[in-house]
């Protein structure tokens, strides 16, 4: 096979690879639990700003749950900037974590300008609940291949993460 061939050929392939992920995150969507359902239909239900038609994306709850919980009293500039979502939506969805008891305000004590976010053990819980659902369902994913081929494949993904970390920079 010569080197155009075998471009096209792996081309073919990881356009195959990149539609099937899409294609079983939709049926990832469909078997969500009863718990996780009803959030997601919470927050669909979100409108951002003066749009009527634009719904929040229930993955960027998971993203800012996931963050909160990494970071003790998160800034709302520092989650804005680590979602890479303008402030406006950040505080949107906080002020919905919020209401809806998974987080809470808190005062910077050095700087009373500055407002730090932080889970409650309600938003604690339920990302812990989304976490363990993901790792459940990745590793049934995982299931068909070996411990080794596990690790080896854990290691790429790893390794084509950090490269595109690195792009961005």
């Amino acid at each position: 096979m010569t080197d155009d061939s075998q471009q096209q050929a792996d081309d073919n392939r990881i356009a195959s690879l990149v539609h099937d992920f899409q294609q079983m995150g939709i049926k990832f969507d469909a078997m969500l639990p009863k718990q996780l359902e009803q959030l997601r239909d919470l927050l669909d239900g979100i409108q951002i700003g003066d749009k009527p038609n634009r719904l929040i994306n229930y993955n960027l709850f998971y993203r800012i749950s996931f963050n909160l919980s990494r970071v003790t009293n998160m800034t709302m500039s520092e989650l804005s900037h680590t979602l890479s979502v303008p402030f406006s939506t950040a505080t949107r969805m906080v002020d919905w974590f919020v209401d809806n008891g998974y987080a809470q305000r808190l005062p910077d004590p050095e700087d009373r300008r500055v407002v730090r976010v932080a889970l409650t053990d309600s938003g604690r819980e339920l990302n812990q609940t989304i976490e363990r659902y993901m790792v459940q369902h990745f590793r049934l994913m995982l299931s068909p291949l070996t411990v080794k081929e596990q690790n080896i494949l854990l290691t790429i993904m790893e390794k084509v993460l950090s490269a595109l970390h690195e792009s961005e920079k």
